[in-house]
């Protein structure tokens, strides 16, 4: 599949949020998710900026929360280094609290994560897979297992491969998953565009969407409640194109807009073989 007949992953968020601690690690109290700004400025490694406006619809913003327990769970924003050459790239991820994990990188190599944690310490295992840049082990897909724990800030730990090669992580917790959840916040019609391509999407009240793109495919799937009380929704969706249709599944996150930034859904999702998505619908 050619990469402008399917979405390209969005380049890692430029930039810096603010942070809070909360939960059992936390050693303070939970602020305010503030302001998004970053969250509109992408770079332009393997692909183009955004540029998506979102249909008008009347919205209620779900309330922040801070969230009463807190493991590995979270949406998060940070940076990769291949432990060979130091070499950085950034990335976004969102881990829901059943384990769940998906993460997208600017060098346009995508993680599937399965994680688990014990008071501070993280395990897990993950998937990656890349349609241009390569990992460290010189392949366009790995898998290994994640080490890991958890800061006051985020998560910190490695990435080690079945070649034994490592990739340190770094995650700065981003407090926009106080947010609590609803299938009603997501509804309305929302767009995603890129030069050259474009797709709307409609979200109805019971989380099921359909959607269709500028390459003449169509999607239909639903989003899901995870926790209420936290800001990651599940995904699934078939993509039908030339008579070819392929599942995806995945993770999603609500963020409110501002009076300078627009209201967003962020959407990471694979097939768990090879292709994926990362796009920011608005």
């Amino acid at each position: 599949m050619s990469t402008e007949s399917r979405l390209l992953p969005v380049v890692a968020i430029t930039g810096s949020s603010i942070m809070v601690a909360c939960g059992g690690y936390s050693g303070g109290s939970c602020g305010s998710f503030g302001s998004y700004g970053s969250y509109g400025s992408f770079g332009s490694f393997g692909m183009r900026r955004v540029s998506a406006k979102r249909a008008p619809a009347a919205r209620t913003a779900a309330p922040y929360m801070c969230p009463t327990s807190i493991g590995a769970d979270g949406v998060y924003e940070g940076v990769l280094t291949n432990d060979a050459n130091q070499q950085q790239t950034s990335v976004v991820a969102i881990i829901a609290d059943n384990g769940e994990g998906r993460m997208s990188a600017q060098d346009g190599t995508y993680y599937r994560l399965n994680v688990s944690s014990s008071g501070a310490s993280v395990s897990g295992s993950f998937s990656g897979f890349s349609q241009g840049a390569t990992f460290p082990d010189g392949r366009q897909s790995t898998s290994g297992s994640l080490a890991a724990t958890i800061t006051q800030s985020g998560l910190g730990g490695a990435l080690t491969d079945q070649s034994g090669d490592k990739v340190g992580l770094s995650l700065r917790f981003d407090s926009v998953y106080g947010v609590t959840s609803a299938l009603s916040t997501l509804v309305g019609t929302w767009s995603y565009s890129v030069t050259g391509f474009s797709m709307t999407a409609t979200i109805h009240t019971d989380g099921t969407f359909s959607a269709n793109d500028s390459n003449n495919c169509t999607y239909s799937g639903t989003f899901g409640l995870i926790d209420p009380r936290f800001n990651a929704y599940s995904e699934s969706f078939m993509r039908s194109c030339d008579g070819t249709s392929m599942m995806f599944a995945g993770l999603a996150t609500y963020i409110p807009g501002t009076s300078s930034t627009p209201t967003e859904i962020r959407m990471l999702a694979d097939d768990n073989s090879g292709d994926y998505l990362a796009a920011v619908l608005k």
